[in-house]
């Protein structure tokens, strides 16, 4: 078996699904906050962006100053993710489970949507607050939530056409999802081969390499391309910047990589003008 990355509209929703899923597919389910607890190897705490909560504690206008910031975070999260993919059938439920996970070929992406009324009697039960404020609340998720993915991605993240399946819980239960989905997933584009899990590993090691160049103070922030070859142990350095030294940028990527096992060879390509 794949993959699955759930994207959710209603949180208690898409972890009902995970859960009925890896019981009857017996595969892994992946939490953000574990894979954020994973991600602290990659620097992730460094970025300042672990906790979505702070989104509220600043207006807007102040995070379009942290572009650096943003790309450090995912690249850290991603490297995480990937890790877990690598190590076997897994599913992810998070609000952008299908952007993270898009470079990985046997991926089902999943979207579940829960009527309003249902996700207000879910809150209510299991915090027994009064109708009016399960509604505050499931708004101000609903808006942080929003906030969160348009600083992360610059997309429409819920745009139809970037799911495989689309579940609408005003029409279905949760165990015809679990039946739908397990369906889908066993189809043969969605299992893995040798020259699926070779793309993996390549981007997982370009992206662990992306982590090592945003920790180093010479190459943090700096647009660079890296692309790997996982069968080879190499790495490709590319930029181009209207001006500098391009032999001492070269020099400052290859110590920032300097550490990093995985890799026997760096090629750099950086160009000047």
């Amino acid at each position: 078996m794949s993959v699955i990355a759930i994207s959710r509209g209603s949180l208690r929703a898409a972890t009902k699904l995970a859960e009925g899923l890896s019981s009857k597919l017996q595969s892994a389910v992946i939490s953000r906050e574990q894979v954020l607890e994973a991600a602290e190897r990659y620097g992730i705490g460094e970025t300042g962006l672990e906790l979505r909560h702070i989104m509220a504690q600043h207006p807007p206008g102040f995070w379009e100053n942290y572009a650096d910031a943003r790309k450090h975070y995912l690249a850290c999260f991603k490297a995480a993710l990937f890790d877990f993919v690598l190590e076997g059938p897994c599913i992810y439920h998070g609000n952008l489970a299908h952007i993270l996970l898009s470079d990985v070929p046997f991926v089902l992406r999943v979207r579940v949507n829960a009527p309003m009324e249902n996700r207000l009697e879910a809150m209510m039960a299991e915090l027994g607050v009064s109708r009016h404020d399960a509604v505050r609340r499931i708004e101000a998720i609903d808006k942080e939530r929003k906030r969160w993915t348009e600083f992360l991605y610059d997309v429409d993240v819920m745009n139809p056409v970037q799911f495989d399946v689309v579940l609408n819980l005003s029409r279905m239960t949760i165990q015809d999802g679990v039946e739908m989905v397990a369906s889908a997933v066993n189809k043969d584009q969605f299992r893995r081969t040798g020259e699926s899990l070779k793309a993996v590993r390549d981007v997982r090691l370009a992206t662990v390499a992306e982590t090592l160049l945003m920790r180093h103070p010479d190459t943090y922030g700096l647009d660079l391309g890296v692309t790997a070859n996982s069968a080879k142990g190499s790495l490709a350095v590319a930029g181009r910047f209207p001006a500098g030294d391009a032999k001492v940028i070269e020099s400052q990527i290859r110590t920032a990589l300097s550490g990093f096992r995985e890799i026997e060879h760096v090629e750099t390509r950086i160009e000047i003008g």
